[in-house]
Parts: structure tokens; sequence; C-alpha cells
């Protein structure tokens, strides 16, 4: 991790201990503990929910149906009165954000990089444009923007810097049961302008009417973000085609779309709860122009550890060139 004057704040000492986290390790994972907590008791507040709340097994039920199937879960048809999505977005706020929030400050040159998007600047205010797929009510805006605010605390200068402004456009199919909670999330995280809902499907090609506003907001976006999602539309994202008289597993659809046309220096960074969709969207974004690292290549390559408290599976793509 790079700070504003050029010297490195954590990239060396994440080094130093591998037995025990450093002093700065520590202090983003106190950070972010802090914040969620506060976050989470307002969030159910507002909502007048529990995280213990018995509507929360229905939607594991229908997200692990979803992950077996391919399909993504029908949340509607079970959302009674609205009180399961609200139960949903409350258990599930501080796992999913520190899922990413804890990846972004793991020691590899991928999330360096990713780092010094959120950086703060000390000449004007940055933005980092970020995308959300099947993002829900914005847990991975919060995440992005915790660790924004860590980045800029720990400057030895901040007093004089600004912070980087995260603006997330979230992509959903469920987007008009996702955004009352949304808006609900937001403002108790006091930050309504930055975060916005709006409608896709993982199911459709990027080329469809439905995703205008998905085409559009590609052609400046900094970060990607599929948390949980992909092997959820498993059976829709990758499919078998006949290559040179071979049957093989190709991605295809909106996916296939945005490896293609996302901007050079874009980072996609996909979580989720299994990785057998990793060999084709690997595979993909290598004939894209995109470099990639994921759990199995950091262990194996770069010889350290997974991301504590990160997600299980991870894949990270870094797009370097535009094939032709």
């Amino acid at each position: 991790m790079t700070s504003i004057d050029g010297s490195f704040v954590t990239q060396r000492s994440l080094d130093l201990h591998r037995a025990k986290y450093n002093d700065l390790d520590k202090a983003q994972r106190t950070a972010f503990g802090g914040t969620i907590a506060q976050l989470k008791a307002r969030l159910s507040d507002r909502l007048n929910v529990s995280s213990d709340d018995e509507g929360a097994s229905q939607w594991h039920k229908q997200l692990t149906q979803a992950v077996a199937l391919g399909q993504p879960a029908e949340f509607s048809a079970n959302n009674k009165g609205e009180h399961c999505i609200k139960v949903y977005a409350v258990e599930k706020l501080q796992p999913r954000c520190r899922q990413l929030h804890h990846l972004i400050f793991h020691d590899n040159s991928f999330c360096a990089k990713i780092r010094s998007k959120l950086l703060p600047s000390a000449t004007n205010s940055l933005i980092t444009n970020c995308i959300s797929l099947g993002g829900g009510p914005g847990f991975d805006h919060i995440s992005f923007c915790i660790a924004a605010k860590f980045l800029h605390d720990i400057q030895p200068k901040r007093d004089v810097l600004l912070s980087n402004r995260i603006k997330t456009m979230v992509f959903d199919l469920y987007n008009d049961d996702w955004e009352p909670v949304m808006k609900s999330l937001a403002q108790c995280f006091d930050d309504e302008e930055h975060l916005t809902m709006h409608h896709a499907d993982l199911r459709l090609d990027l080329a469809d009417e439905a995703h205008e506003q998905l085409r559009t907001s590609l052609q400046s976006v900094d970060l990607i973000i599929a948390q949980f999602v992909l092997h959820e539309n498993a059976s829709f994202i990758a499919k078998e085609v006949e290559i040179e008289g071979v049957r093989q597993k190709r991605i295809v659809g909106v996916v296939r779309d945005i490896l293609a046309m996302a901007p050079v220096g874009t980072i996609m960074i996909i979580t989720d709860s299994a990785n057998t969709l990793f060999p084709c969207l690997k595979s993909a974004a290598k004939e894209n122009g995109w470099k990639y690292l994921c759990a199995e290549e950091q262990l194996r390559e770069e010889g350290k550890r997974r991301a504590y408290l990160g997600p299980k599976s991870f894949l990270i793509l870094d797009r370097v060139r535009i094939n032709n």
C-alpha cells in the first residue's frame, strides 16, 4: 500500500510478522469492526428487524438452492411484507462487508492496486466509480467507503487531504425490492448521494435494452464487484459450446460482454462460496486481456496466506490491454 508521499505504508509491514497481525493490520480490522457494528445497530432499528428473526432461515434455503441449481433465487416470492429481505440485509451486513473489506487489505499486488484506487488526494477530491453486480442493498459500497476512510485516516498529513469519494451503482435483478432497504442503509451511513440502485439481469446479453445504464456506467468504471452472485446464475453464465470439435464450457451473456468492454485499468473482484466457474472465468478473462489472481494461484505462486476472514473463494481480474 502506498501513501500520498510515495512511501510504503503497509505492504512491507504486512510481511514482517506472518504469525501475528501487525499493528496497522489490526487497526484496519478494529476500525472496520467498530464502524460496521454501529451501522448494523442503526439499520436494525430503522428497519425494525433483528438478524435473529426466523425470516433469515427462509433466505438461507433459497440461496442454497440457487447455488445448487445455478439459477437466481426467487426472493420476491418469499418476501412477505418486505420482512424477509430486511432481515437478510441486517443479518448479512457484517459478514458480507467484512469479506470484501478484509480482502482489499490482503497482501498481494492485485489488492495493492485496488487500494491505490481508494487513496485520498492532496489537490482535489477523487471519485472512484464502482459497479456492484447483484449487490443487494449496497454491501459493497459500505466496504469500499470504510476502506477509503481508513486509508485517509492513516496518512501523516490527513488534515490537508481530501477523502476519496466512492460512487457505487448497484445492478440487481430484484432492484425494486432492494431499493427501499438500500435507501435505509444509505441514510444510516450518511451517504445517500453516492449509492444508487438499477436493474440488471445476468441471464441476458449486455446489448439488451434492460442494460442501457449498465452499458453507460462501464465506460468510466474503476472497480467491478460481484459477490456471491455468479454461481447463483451459473446455468446462464456458462454454456457448453463446441470449438473445433471439442465440447467445453464458455462464459456467455452479460459477464462475457463486461469482460470484453470494460476499460483498461478496471479491476474486477469476484467472491463466492464456490469456485466451479473460475476456470471458465479465467479463460475468458485471459482472452480479453485481463490478468488474474485467485486463492489457488496466490497460495502456489506467491506463497502467501489466504485473506483472513475473507471470502472462501475469490478471483481478482485486472484489465491490462484490449485484445484485437
